[in-house]
């Protein structure tokens, strides 16, 4: 979770748009590298290509802006501009009123990097260490018993995990995202205590919109996958592309 600070901008300036794609692989490798070598070069391209159309929604299309985006695609989850985690970034992002793109991006930018600093950590050190917490989690637990309202329960479990995260989100914006995971969850399928649990947490990680995250395209690929009829299964393979991803990302 590297965060790219003001001072670098001027490097970042000096992607062309000419071959921005390829430029922007460089920054990638450059700035996060440990995301170009867990997620790999393709998926990487398919963020970067994601990334350039929904700056474009907001009006970000100078190879500076779009790169600043991209940037907050990698810290924050692809689809951070809709995550029901930062209603204050989509607000910002949609203010034109008297701003141009250039200036609403930067406020953008500042914005997530204090919100970064507070919650994951200047040093990354609270992110590293709620990373280092989900193996332990036994989520066979809401199975096993089913006492206590479900919603409850997923949020000690969270905040377990994570305790800096849910203290800066409140009550408020805790409870709508595991509202929204037990209804996400639902869609596929998902219904018992133990799968809405490792569904919910996984939002609460990566975003709210991981289903459909091109940086995480096995975790679209698992819930898509018509041949798991069974919600157990389904539920499975998600949490062991989970732990094979926490894994190697621990390992690189």
């Amino acid at each position: 979770m590297l965060k790219i600070r003001k001072v670098q901008m001027v490097e970042l300036a000096k992607v062309s748009l000419k071959s921005f794609e390829d430029d922007m692989v460089e920054h990638i490798k450059k700035f996060f590298p440990k995301y170009h070598e867990v997620m790999g070069e393709p998926t990487v391209r398919k963020g970067i290509r994601y990334g350039i159309d929904r700056a474009k929604v907001y009006g970000f299309t100078t190879e500076r802006d779009v790169c600043l985006y991209i940037n907050l695609m990698f810290l924050l989850g692809s689809n951070f501009d809709t995550d029901v985690q930062l209603p204050w970034l989509a607000d910002i992002l949609t203010d034109e009123a008297g701003m141009e793109a250039a200036a609403r991006m930067d406020k953008v930018y500042d914005a997530a990097l204090k919100y970064l600093d507070d919650v994951a950590g200047v040093e990354n050190e609270h992110a590293g260490r709620a990373l280092k917490t989900i193996p332990g989690i036994p989520f066979d637990d809401f199975s096993l018993s089913a006492t206590g309202n479900i919603e409850n329960r997923i949020g000690g479990t969270i905040r377990k995990i994570w305790p800096r995260k849910v203290a800066r989100l409140g009550e408020e914006l805790t409870r709508g995202l595991i509202r929204k995971g037990i209804g996400n969850a639902g869609r596929y399928g998902i219904t018992f205590d133990r799968g809405v649990a490792i569904y919910v947490v996984f939002m609460f990680m990566a975003g709210s919109g991981f289903d459909r995250d091109p940086l995480f395209p096995w975790a679209g690929a698992v819930l898509a996958e018509k041949s798991i009829a069974d919600q157990s299964a389904r539920v499975g393979r998600l949490y062991g592309e989970m732990m094979a991803f926490l894994e190697k990302w621990s390992a690189s």
